[in-house]
């Protein structure tokens, strides 16, 4: 399976340099929000992923002055901090999630548009993607409030519907869509969940996934976030 090439600049991407967004995904992000609501104004938010920063720009805007949005990325942010951003240079699997809680408290939403870099091969790239998603469910189950969001980036394939099954355990609602700014030939999909139930949970809960062996593995660092 051929790598798909997406250096070559599209209509998403020269919008978004046009409004002085850091990345095309801004654009994922804003239509999901206006189809689901997703942010309001004094909200806390986690971003995982968050480099080149795009979405946490996008975020500031929405929650306002009484608001917060921390990013996380190993890859750093090329842009002045607006006031009510903070962002963390680090690996999501170095991050620690109570060092994290007891500086910033809880979240009222947790975002991951993490990205594995990919090969080419269908099930490597998925199971690097559900190997990311899993690790931010785990920032999820520490991090996010009782009654909380989380929109959350996966590839389809392998154990897609694992992490799906789940997720419902542990939300009210579990959706998956494609944003219409997605790459045509991307196989990516957003879990968008609303209503979650377990507040507070302890750092060793995850989901049970095939990933596993993959996240624990001592190559994990292979795998940075990338936003596209």
């Amino acid at each position: 399976m051929k790598k798909a090439d997406y250096s070559r600049p599209d209509y998403y991407s020269r919008m978004a340099k046009e409004k002085g967004f850091a990345a095309r995904s801004v654009f994922k992000l804003a239509e999901l929000d206006s189809r689901y609501g997703i942010l309001r104004h004094g909200m806390r938010v986690l971003d995982l992923g968050a480099s080149p920063g795009s979405w946490m720009q996008y975020c500031a805007e929405k929650v306002g002055g009484d608001g917060l949005v921390l990013g996380i990325d190993r890859k750093p942010l090329n842009r002045q901090l607006k006031a009510n951003e903070r962002f963390m240079l680090s690996d999501v699997f170095m991050a620690e999630t109570a060092a994290l809680r007891a500086q910033y408290g809880a979240f009222d939403l947790v975002l991951s548009d993490l990205a594995p870099e990919t090969i080419g091969s269908k099930f490597t790239d998925s199971a690097r993607s559900i190997a990311l998603a899993e690790r931010a469910c785990q920032f999820v189950e520490y991090l996010l409030k009782p009654g909380g969001k989380f929109l959350v980036k996966a590839f389809q394939g392998g154990d897609f519907d694992r992490l799906l099954k789940f997720l419902r355990t542990r939300f009210a609602k579990v959706l998956t869509t494609k944003p219409k700014s997605s790459r045509s030939s991307s196989r990516e999909m957003y879990i968008y969940c609303q209503g979650f139930a377990k507040g507070g949970a302890t750092e060793v809960a995850r989901p049970k996934l095939r990933a596993d062996r993959i996240v624990r593995g001592p190559g994990r660092e292979q795998w940075p976030s990338s936003r596209r």
